[in-house]
């Protein structure tokens, strides 16, 4: 089989020098006024918008923006070069909330321990509950170092969760608040129930490789029409599509990497790629190849500029990626003028640009921030080839842009959007509490 061409430019981007340093909107309305997001993975704080530190040491959020804003991984572990601080033991408690159109409320704890000493085994776990559906739901992680320094280790999970595509990267305290305040949902939701072992190498100033061996259950879940806002509460809620249910059993190669822990970083290259095979010899309902890669970079062009961008590109290389593991696209994350999941296929190819101006400061009460204007564009699309060609020239991009204010470089922001291919189309208004990537 050829290489994809996908496959041979991700490769190429991760190995280059760089490396180192509203389903359509909510029922028929076009896009909302969004307050406008986590399968084996350590590299990943704890959503800042979904945990709040109890005890212990406390995980460094400062411009761990990657970990915060890229929901890839079970969210169990935190790596240990991440913490800061602390003694001899790395350890904390997470409280977990979230509300949405499935579950209603979910709520629950988790819990991670770790030790200073290279070698010592570390371990992670959640227990939640989905009020809305009786339904208890867990995961559990260990892992354990093999040889010193600590840098290769061997890790297994069990998990049971209300699952969403990956790409829909709406955190859980913004979707909570736009569905109590304006009753929108920005994710599509799923069970998925699975165990699995992985072997991982961090690789320092590069990326973190690992290869993971999974088996999960797929299941829907229906929408709960009378899930109740506080407010807009006549509007319809947006369906939450079937998926197609049953057993993947896969094995996936990964490269993933994050930004240091500093609060002064504002540069640097970020990368996700996940090349992922299923059935075949290893059974399952399901056969296909698929690839997923995530770009982002952050460049400090003066004091007061800053430019953001994003490229990302999937690709269903071979079989038939079951609803689940297809590349949806719209929305907050993405053309944000579009309604979400305007399109959705086995292929996609994304690139999103923001450029924020510094218009002053503020200090008050421990709060550092200031008045930014921004200007963005986001171009995509998302599609299906069934001869499985990742035949982006032949595709008709949308194109989205428009500008915002923000009181930070990270901090609560307000979009006004625009389809710019569509002149007698509605601006959208949209709020997100930080970088949307």
């Amino acid at each position: 089989m050829r290489p994809s061409p996908i496959a041979i430019a991700l490769v190429v981007a991760l190995l280059g020098p760089a490396a180192s340093h509203s389903a359509r909107a909510q029922a028929a309305d076009p896009a909302p006024a969004t307050m406008a997001a986590p399968p084996d993975t350590l590299d990943f704080s704890p959503l800042a918008g979904d945990s709040a530190i109890a005890q212990g040491v406390e995980p460094d959020h400062g411009d761990g923006g990657w970990r915060r804003r890229t929901p890839f991984g079970e969210g169990l572990l935190t790596a240990r070069r991440w913490w800061r601080g602390g003694g001899s033991r790395l350890h904390g408690v997470q409280t977990r909330l979230d509300y949405d159109r499935v579950d209603r409320l979910r709520l629950g704890a988790g819990y991670q321990f770790q030790a200073r000493d290279a070698m010592a085994p570390r371990f992670g776990t959640r227990l939640e509950y989905a009020f809305g559906r009786d339904r208890l739901l867990y995961g559990f992680q260990l892992e354990q170092p093999l040889v010193r320094p600590g840098r290769i280790a061997f890790g297994a999970s069990l998990v049971r969760r209300t699952d969403h595509n990956e790409l829909q990267q709406v955190d859980d305290l913004e979707n909570t608040l736009a569905l109590l305040l304006w009753r929108y949902d920005f994710r599509d939701y799923f069970e998925r129930d699975g165990l699995g072992a992985y072997l991982s190498w961090y690789v320092p100033d590069f990326s973190t490789v690992s290869i993971h061996l999974r088996r999960d259950a797929y299941r829907s879940l229906p929408l709960d029409p009378h899930t109740p806002s506080w407010f807009h509460r006549a509007r319809p809620l947006r369906d939450n599509p079937a998926i197609d249910g049953g057993e993947t059993h896969s094995v996936a190669l990964r490269f993933e990497s994050g930004r240091p822990p500093r609060r002064n970083t504002r540069a640097g290259l970020t990368h996700w790629l996940e090349v992922e095979r299923a059935g075949r010899a290893l059974g399952g309902d399901f056969a296909y190849t698929r690839i997923l890669g995530d770009l982002r970079s952050v460049l400090r062009l003066s004091p007061a500029t800053t430019l953001t961008v994003r490229v990302a590109a999937g690709h269903g290389a071979g079989g038939t990626l079951p609803k689940q593991r297809q590349f949806p696209l719209g929305g907050p994350d993405a053309l944000r003028a579009h309604s979400v999941d305007a399109f959705s296929g086995d292929q996609l190819a994304l690139a999103q640009a923001e450029y924020l101006v510094g218009l002053g400061r503020l200090h008050s009460h421990g709060f550092e921030g200031g008045l930014h204007a921004i200007a963005f564009v986001d171009a995509g699309s998302a599609w299906s080839d069934p001869r499985h060609r990742w035949n982006v020239q032949d595709q008709h991009f949308a194109v989205d842009g428009g500008f915002g204010f923000a009181i930070g470089e990270d901090n609560l922001r307000i979009y006004l959007s625009k389809n710019l291919q569509d002149t007698a189309s509605d601006l959208t208004l949209s709020a997100r509490l930080h970088r949307p990537f």
